[in-house]
């Protein structure tokens, strides 16, 4: 029956799912009625309701009860029943009920349960993956074929998120996302996010949030949407804590995570470490440009060493003050950075218009790229609850400085010769800071209306040097070139209010609308670029979710958001990067920001035996957009150095981008042994580019994964995953990627610990990426084989006593928002 509906859901798209008709049969039934906490009177979300045959004592049906606490159980037939309400940390409710008409029970009181459990583990039935109303969220911790690695591979897991061979991430196809960790900025993703992401194991990750249409409390920033990472907290009171240890041919971590707790204080520690180890990176180009007087071919062809490294740690402290009052306390540093050399073997043929060839030079060039970033994030945030329930105001800071180098090594010489026809060097160091300060209130109004309020103000400085030195070939030395040497000073202020509601509508629609302002300044100078203006601009950003659930655990909802990506310091620096002549790239001053409005449709269907399905129609607009752009000059004069055969890669705004599609995921629990999660990303992108001939593209995408978990008892679990991407048109094709992995995890020590291994792309070393660039005058061929296959060992040990005690709701983060404003 369950495969039967799915079919029908997938292509009749819930024909008949959304009308819901009671039997006519006159000895049918529903019950229906509300859990409430016994001493606050509060709803209780997530209860489960279940109604049992007196007589055999079986469970006949049963529900979950909503974030009011309601429930209705349907089909009923005329009989004698055991009501039972079961929720964790609560004493069970039971009663006897006789059915003969519908029954409505006001209010179900359940009380915390007083005993305390002494050295004992405490486990959850959490799902992998949570739909929420608002939010996807993905257990990391449940995971075992992310174990042992890092963000990125939890990542590619998550429906509606993609992650490339280079780990760039996209959501719904769109690059432009927020990252945050724990609800707030930092700075390790201005310089890279896909070393950022690299640098964080999955070992510290408690889950990992995605939101596609933000509401009014979060910054606009990022038109793709926000993805959250939330990092492991106990909320569990006594010593603990766990060590994880993994090892493998490709990656290495380890992590330790120490928490204490003590009734209202509470403290956490933790450190990791990661490397990817060196390796060798096969890579081509072949290169056709046309010029008037006939055309040029570049060949190139490189084996590149490359390896990354990085470590992390960090503090937090909570202490509930009293019961109305909450301090919360963060500190952390981050380290990454990755290095590549290798030589390059280039060929430069010059033809004329009749193809005959006029020249063919050889020559080597040898070159040493190496990029590092230091950020020490600290947070701070207090929390009062007024007389109200749900009434409070929270004032909180967060700050994140950072601290990068950049620098490359280049010479090249001829075939023939030994000694350097050119060359370059530079260090670029750089120190890029951002200061959060918000005040957020909340305030019911009634008992089904929530307003929610706040301001937020944003300082954001980056301070960045560089020092050429270019090689002199005549003397042999190398003497600064002030003409690409530069200094430069970027300040952006973000200042910002929202206003929210929360509300039922005709008592089936719950809605959350919102509007947010944000007004943005900025001001900027370099040294080698005079007069660089940039306006001030500011922006109405609205918002809003409707949702209605029926009564057998479906949902469907509309939402609409209104972006804005901002272009960040490094797309819009005029610095030239000259570490590959023949292919320079540098930032566009002239940049205006990315605007997007995004609108959802999404259908969720949950089983009683924990399968779910979830299709969600997505449909998205930015205008203007801003893409990454390619240039070919035949010659490029910059300072007193002039470049031939030369490609500039820029950011440009281009007219607009659309994208509209569908994402369906499953959660498919085939028995109790078996779950499997397929997931379906399609979509169509269309362009116009002024820049380009033809001014108007259109590409298709294709993006799929499906993972099957196995639990062959409660020892042994064993994962598959697979995934494939489609790659996109955009000035040429876009790579296509492939992988599979392969794990497995046996319990040890009595579930204090486990051992597991697992296994990447066994049977290819390499991800083959192929690229294809075509712009005016231009067509490039160019491949890298990412060397990909691993085969890792990974361990984790728990200790420590733990007592239990129930969060406070306010204090889970799969339940309430990420505390940015």
């Amino acid at each position: 029956m369950k495969v039967f509906f799915i079919c029908t859901v997938l292509f009749l798209f819930i024909s008949s799912t959304f009308s819901q008709q009671k039997s006519n049969h006159a000895d049918i039934f529903q019950v229906s009625g509300k859990v409430l906490e016994a001493v606050s009177k509060q709803p209780i979300e997530y209860a489960t309701i279940s109604i049992i045959n007196d007589s055999t004592k079986k469970v006949i049906n049963g529900a979950v009860t909503d974030k009011k606490g309601n429930f209705i159980i349907e089909k009923i037939y005329k009989g004698k029943y055991i009501i039972r309400v079961e929720f964790l940390g609560y004493t069970d409710f039971t009663k006897n009920i006789s059915i003969n008409a519908d029954q409505i029970i006001t209010e179900i009181l359940i009380a915390k349960k007083t005993n305390t459990l002494a050295d004992v583990t405490v486990t959850s039935n959490k799902h992998v993956i949570e739909n929420k109303i608002d939010k996807l969220v993905y257990n990391v911790e449940k995971d075992i074929t992310s174990q042992g690695g890092v963000a990125t591979d939890a990542l590619k897991k998550i429906p509606m998120v993609t992650v490339d061979a280079d780990g760039n991430v996209e959501l719904l196809g769109n690059s432009s996302i927020r990252f945050l960790i724990d609800g707030k900025p930092s700075a390790i993703f201005g310089n890279s996010v896909a070393d950022a992401l690299q640098s964080i194991p999955n070992s510290q990750i408690q889950s990992i949030e995605v939101i596609t249409s933000p509401s009014a409390k979060y910054d606009a920033s990022g038109t793709g949407g926000i993805i959250n990472i939330i990092l492991k907290k106990n909320k569990i009171e006594g010593f603990n804590g766990n060590i994880n240890l993994s090892a493998g041919t490709r990656l290495e971590n380890g992590s330790v995570n120490i928490n204490w707790k003590k009734k209202n204080f509470g403290i956490s520690a933790y450190y990791s470490g990661n490397a990817q180890l060196e390796a060798v990176t096969p890579n081509g180009m072949d290169r056709v440009t046309t010029i008037t007087s006939g055309s040029n071919r570049l060949l190139q062809v490189s084996d590149a060493n490359f390896s990354r490294n990085s470590y992390k740690s960090g503090i937090g402290l909570d202490w509930a003050v009293s019961k109305k009052d909450n301090i919360n306390v963060n500190f952390g540093y981050n380290h990454f950075g990755n290095q590549s050399n290798g030589i390059i073997h280039q060929t430069a043929i010059q033809y004329d218009i009749a193809g005959n060839e006029l020249s063919n030079i050889n020559s080597l060039r040898n070159y040493t790229n190496q990029f590092s970033v230091h950020t020490f994030d600290n947070s701070f945030a207090y929390k009062r609850k007024l007389k109200k329930e749900k009434q409070e105001i929270e004032f909180s800071y967060s700050g994140s400085f950072d601290r990068n180098n950049t620098y490359y090594d280049q010479s090249q010489y001829y075939a023939t010769s030994s000694t350097a026809f050119a060359g370059a060097h530079s260090f670029n160091p750089g120190k890029e800071n951002e200061l959060n300060f918000s005040v957020d209130y909340t305030q019911p109004v009634k008992k089904d209306v929530l307003i929610e309020t706040g301001l937020k103000t944003v300082l954001q400085s980056i301070i960045s040097n560089a020092d050429v030195f270019m090689l002199n070939a005549a003397t042999g030395n190398y003497i600064i070139d002030t003409t690409q040497s530069y200094s430069s000073d970027y300040r952006r202020r973000i200042y910002a209010g929202y206003v929210s509601a929360t509300f039922s509508l005709f008592n089936s629609l719950d809605i959350k609308t919102g509007m947010r302002y944000e007004y943005t300044t900025s001001n900027t100078s370099y040294s080698n670029a005079a007069n660089v203006s940039i306006p001030d601009y500011h922006n109405w950003a609205p918002s809003f979710v409707i949702s209605h659930s029926f009564n057998n655990r479906q949902t469907i909802k509309f939402a609409y958001s209104y972006r804005i990506e901002r272009p960040d310091f490094r797309d819009l620096n005029p610095f030239m990067n000259l570490s590959d002549p023949h292919n320079i790239s540098t930032g566009n001053p002239n940049l205006q920001p990315e605007i997007g409005n995004n609108f959802e449709l999404g259908y969720n269907k949950s089983f009683e035996d924990g399968t779910n399905i979830n299709i969600l129609f997505f449909f998205q607009r930015n205008s203007p957009d801003i893409k990454p752009f390619i240039t070919y000059y035949p010659t490029y004069k910059i300072g007193d150095s002039t470049y031939t055969d030369v490609t500039v890669t820029s950011r440009a705004n281009i007219s607009s981008e659309i994208k509209a599609g569908t994402n369906i995921s499953m959660s498919l629990v085939m028995n109790k042994h078996l779950t499997i999660r397929p997931n379906l990303q399609i979509f169509n992108r269309s362009m116009d580019n002024p820049f380009e001939t033809p001014s108007h593209t259109s590409s298709f995408g294709f993006r799929a994964n499906i993972n099957a978990t196995y639990v062959f008892n409660n020892q042994w679990t064993a994962e598959a995953f697979g995934n494939y991407n489609l790659g996109m048109k955009w000035q040429g094709r876009q790579p296509n990627m492939y992988s599979y992995t392969l794990a497995a995890r046996k319990q040890i020590f009595h579930n204090k610990g486990s051992i597991g291994v697992v296994i990447v792309n066994a049977f290819n070393q390499y991800i083959h990426q192929g690229i294809l660039s075509i712009a005016n005058n231009l067509v490039t061929n160019s491949y890298r084989d990412i060397p990909y296959r691993s085969f890792g060992i990974s361990f984790t040990y728990k200790f420590g006593k733990l007592k239990f005690s129930k969060p406070k709701e306010s204090e889970n983060y799969l339940y309430t928002p990420p505390t940015e404003n």
